[in-house]
């Protein structure tokens, strides 16, 4: 790996990135996003069960209160990077999912780490 070339790509990355990207600008801001936006999106590329207490759980209790986390759930719900839809099983919880254009962001931001 060329850990020089790396460091300078994401260097570039974090400037440019956060101008041309709004998702990733959004969930970059503090690591309790960062961790929320990699839960749902590798809940989403893996099929899996992606309701909202299963992403609580993943986040380590020093990073956040749960509601800090509903807060940025909620946020980018109203900014519709996420969508918050109803468990067809457990009617008392609810799976997010990204929106076509957090995918859509995210496979494009994440084309700079290709090589490495």
């Amino acid at each position: 790996m060329n850990y020089l070339k790396l460091l300078q790509n994401l260097k570039k990355d974090l400037n440019q990135s956060n101008s041309d990207f709004e998702t990733v600008k959004f969930f970059r801001k503090d690591i309790v996003s960062v961790w929320i936006w990699f839960s749902v999106l590798e809940q989403y590329y893996d099929n899996n069960n992606n309701n909202i207490e299963n992403i609580i759980r993943e986040i380590p209790n020093e990073y956040a209160s749960r509601p800090k986390i509903f807060k940025i759930i909620d946020n980018a719900v109203a900014k519709n990077y996420f969508k918050k839809i109803l468990n067809e099983n457990d009617k008392r919880k609810y799976n997010l999912l990204p929106t076509s254009k957090t995918i859509k962001e995210f496979e494009e931001w994440s084309k700079v780490f290709k090589g490495f």
